[in-house]
């Protein structure tokens, strides 16, 4: 672990660096001026050892030159929610981390720095300290399901997508690569017509047919072993399941199906995918609802159809979306825990489509073509 002790003064500067921008004098308001605390960003790390408390800085007012100082400090952190996990020493002015930090708890404290005599009266202006708490890589990927589902058409053609997977990671994926995620095929059960049928994008996570040969005779379903690695592939890993069906020609009535939905992430523009969608029938009498199918989105946010042609019969339905999960595969919490969409068929004989568009706070439905 590295240290977060900074041998720093933080001197009032009297003829040097005349431009650097400084505390005002009391009462003058912010200027440019040669005398006064200058404050640098200070990074500590997480999950330091400690032995604590760990000296971080020290501030120091020259005017200790001419009067005894007496310093403190306010702020998160030190006086307000976390209390204490920064204190100063009163007399030296050696700003102390008394625990170790967690970046995913609290990324950035901002503290304020006072400088007294000793009849209590300020000898400079309180001045801003921010510290910001830099990441190690201490969080694995996290798949957001531990089995995906997906389905293609035997003979699909090399490119075709079938489906995406998603691990997210905790760690910080914008200064740094550790919460950076890296997707690859690890396993591919069965391996014919050979080793490698299916691809995926590295860095989407969308997988796709890699070669031609898919014949549901002969390999009606394939098993990948996924893995997620975080620092561009080089850090910690996370492993899932994808379980792919090949679509017999002779489903083609399935595909054609009378019910279907599409789902649509309206934070992000895109389709989606991953997502638990279920049907249920209203059965009289009761009422008690019957569960007829459980389907999940693929990369276009759809789902294999709920009822083939002719399967419907008329009545109430539910189509029940599992929202919570979804959203919180992607780092979000929904004020929806799911989404029910009650409807009515009156005609078996019509199509259906009903798709749903989502974001934490809201969703919006209707009959679609």
């Amino acid at each position: 672990m590295s240290p977060c002790t900074l041998t720093l003064l933080l001197l009032l500067l009297q003829d040097a660096a005349p431009n650097v921008p400084t505390f005002p004098e009391p009462g003058h308001g912010l200027r440019r001026q040669k005398r006064d605390w200058v404050i640098p960003p200070i990074n500590c790390p997480e999950n330091d050892r400690g032995p604590f408390p760990k000296r971080v800085v020290q501030i120091k007012s020259n005017k200790d030159k001419e009067t005894k100082v007496f310093y403190s400090i306010t702020g998160q952190g030190a006086d307000s929610y976390p209390v204490g996990v920064f204190t100063v020493e009163r007399e030296t002015g050696w700003l102390e981390v008394t625990k170790p930090l967690d970046r995913e708890e609290i990324d950035r404290y901002i503290l304020f720095s006072h400088a007294v005599s000793a009849d209590g009266q300020p000898v400079e202006d309180p001045m801003e300290i921010i510290i910001t708490v830099t990441d190690q890589n201490d969080n694995r990927p996290v798949f957001t399901e531990a089995v995906f589902h997906g389905t293609v058409p035997e003979g699909a053609e090399p490119g075709t997508p079938v489906l995406q997977v998603l691990a997210t990671d905790a760690d910080d994926a914008v200064s740094s690569t550790n919460g950076v995620v890296v997707y690859s095929i690890q396993r591919q059960q069965p391996d014919r017509p050979q080793p490698r049928m299916f691809a995926i994008n590295s860095s989407t996570g969308v997988i796709s047919v890699a070669a031609a040969g898919l014949v549901a005779q002969m390999v009606p379903e394939y098993t990948l072993e996924i893995q997620a690695a975080d620092m561009e592939g080089y850090g910690l890993l996370a492993t899932a399941t994808a379980l792919i069906k090949v679509q017999a020609e002779g489903m083609s009535e399935m595909v054609n199906g009378s019910l279907t939905t599409h789902v649509l992430n309206t934070v992000t523009g895109l389709p989606a995918s991953s997502l638990t969608v279920s049907l249920a029938q209203l059965q009289e009498p009761g009422p008690q609802w019957t569960e007829l199918a459980q389907r999940r989105t693929d990369h276009d946010g759809r789902t294999p159809p709920f009822l083939a042609l002719g399967q419907a019969k008329a009545g109430n339905y539910k189509l029940r979306f599992e929202t919570a999960a979804y959203w919180q595969g992607l780092g979000h919490t929904s004020f929806y825990p799911f989404v029910e969409v009650v409807f009515t068929i009156t005609d078996p004989a019509q199509k259906l489509h009903i798709p749903l568009l989502i974001s934490p706070y809201s969703y919006t439905t209707y009959r679609g073509s």
